[in-house]
């Protein structure tokens, strides 16, 4: 595993344990809750380790303040059982204790639990195919920020909200990483579970939260992922009067409710475009809306090799018969069916070692029909219909081979 693979696996996993911490605290579980915002602290110090610069103290500086949350809940346990290891400093052991009081000097706000990825290190180059897609944002979104002057001669300066459409399992996600990573900017990936709230208001002032960090630096970018659950469209319905709060205050903030003096681009998406709300698609709001396809033939072939990775493959596999065996499947489906063939080719090579034989077994096409046999594409037909209409209702010309 890369190391942008560590960090971004050490984010969600402090991320689910900072969530678990506050619903603790918020059932009244104080040691439940301490350790959980212990381990989330160790989380984002694990993350400060593989960093530097400003990006590593920002981290600390959080994990400082989570840590002094966890011992302000209640009576503080004895010093053997602090920390993941034995010995003096804080409750994230001694070495990582050491970091936090030697780099975490300025203040932080207590308040606010909003932490960024820091600067991703995806780039376009790790996004398969979709030269179109990545030559459109480009085109639209980045460059108008590295060419202000030029774009503004032009009349062609457009709005800082992208809204990604396209099937489950395209690269989104990735995408969104790679732009963060074009600006030189942090990320903040929001997920509806981080703003949603069962209390009154709480909702709106995670929000304004959330834009208040992206404030603190000159460029920051905000992802919501999976947008259709939190932008969705608003109802007359007394139970949803919660989630029309939601998207009043989403517009504001983009609206500019709150002056940025700095660059703010937020990023969303979607499987459903269709069920967000109308006003968040306005001009000024989410003004780009780019359409990412499931992979074509000559990117499955590049996705198909890249998941094969070092395996050893018949020399006479036809690639290109690979690529039109998985038409229509995204990328999760394109990795299970590689890795089923793999573990194919490997039991293979193990039986034959079983029986005191030399050589390997190397990955075939027969592998893959089987493996494409027992792994269908997950899209569903139903999607494609509907991601169509959309895209006509908005002009947006969809290619035939979605």
């Amino acid at each position: 595993m890369d190391v942008n693979e560590t960090i971004s696996r050490r984010y969600y996993e402090y991320k689910a344990d900072y969530e678990a911490a506050q619903l603790a605290e918020r059932r009244g579980n104080i040691e439940g809750a301490r350790k959980l915002y212990r381990q989330a602290a160790w989380d984002l110090c694990d993350m400060a380790e593989l960093e530097s610069g400003e990006t590593r103290r920002q981290r600390i500086l959080h994990a400082r303040t989570i840590m002094d949350k966890a011992e302000s809940l209640g009576k503080e346990q004895p010093a053997s059982n602090a920390g993941r290891g034995s010995g003096s400093g804080t409750a994230a052991g001694p070495a990582k204790g050491a970091a936090m009081s030697a780099e975490a000097s300025g203040s932080q706000d207590n308040d606010n639990p909003w932490i960024s990825e820091g600067i991703p290190s995806t780039t376009f180059d790790d996004v398969v195919g979709m030269e179109d897609v990545k030559r459109l944002i480009r085109e639209r979104v980045i460059d108008q920020f590295k060419y202000p002057e030029l774009y503004a001669q032009y009349g062609l300066q457009g709005g800082t909200g992208v809204l990604l459409f396209g099937l489950p399992g395209t690269g989104k996600t990735t995408i969104a990483r790679a732009i963060a990573h074009e600006f030189n900017a942090p990320l903040y990936t929001v997920l509806g579970s981080d703003i949603r709230s069962k209390w009154v208001g709480e909702s709106e002032k995670m929000i304004s939260k959330l834009f208040d960090k992206a404030r603190s630096t000159p460029t920051a970018l905000i992802f919501f992922d999976d947008f259709d659950d939190l932008g969705k469209k608003r109802s007359d319905d007394s139970s949803s009067v919660h989630d029309n709060k939601i998207i009043v205050e989403l517009i504001n903030q983009m609206d500019g409710f709150k002056k940025n003096t700095n660059t703010i681009v937020v990023l969303a998406a979607t499987n459903r475009p269709w069920m967000i709300d109308s006003a968040l698609m306005r001009p000024g709001r989410f003004e780009h809306h780019f359409y990412v396809p499931l992979a074509n033939h000559e990117a499955r072939v590049m996705l198909i090799k890249m998941k094969l990775g070092r395996a050893p493959v018949d020399p006479d596999i036809d690639m290109d018969q690979v690529s039109d065996l998985l038409a229509g499947y995204n990328g999760a489906d394109i990795e299970s069916v590689a890795k089923t063939a793999i573990s194919a080719a490997l039991r293979r090579a193990k039986a034959m070692q079983d029986r005191g034989e030399n050589g390997t077994s190397p990955v075939t096409y027969e592998d893959f029909v089987n493996a494409a046999a027992d792994h269908k594409s997950s899209v569903d037909p139903g999607d494609i219909a509907l991601l169509r209409q959309y895209a006509k209702e908005r002009g947006i010309e969809l290619p035939e081979e979605l």
